[in-house]
């Protein structure tokens, strides 16, 4: 991945998370696509811990 499109992904990462939270109710699910796998994550941000992952490995 290239510097550019590293800054750009992390520009766009900061301002999807400034809006969405994840709470107990309704968790944030967290996708990251490789070039090989996909890794998925849920997410309670009050908590601050990972409820469920799962990946393609």
């Amino acid at each position: 991945m290239s510097i550019k499109s590293q800054q750009a992904r992390k520009r766009r990462h900061q301002r999807v998370r400034r809006k969405i939270s994840g709470t107990p109710e309704r968790p944030r699910l967290n996708v990251y696509r490789s070039s090989k796998h996909i890794y998925a994550q849920v997410i309670d941000d009050i908590a601050g811990h990972t409820l469920a992952s799962a990946s393609t490995l």
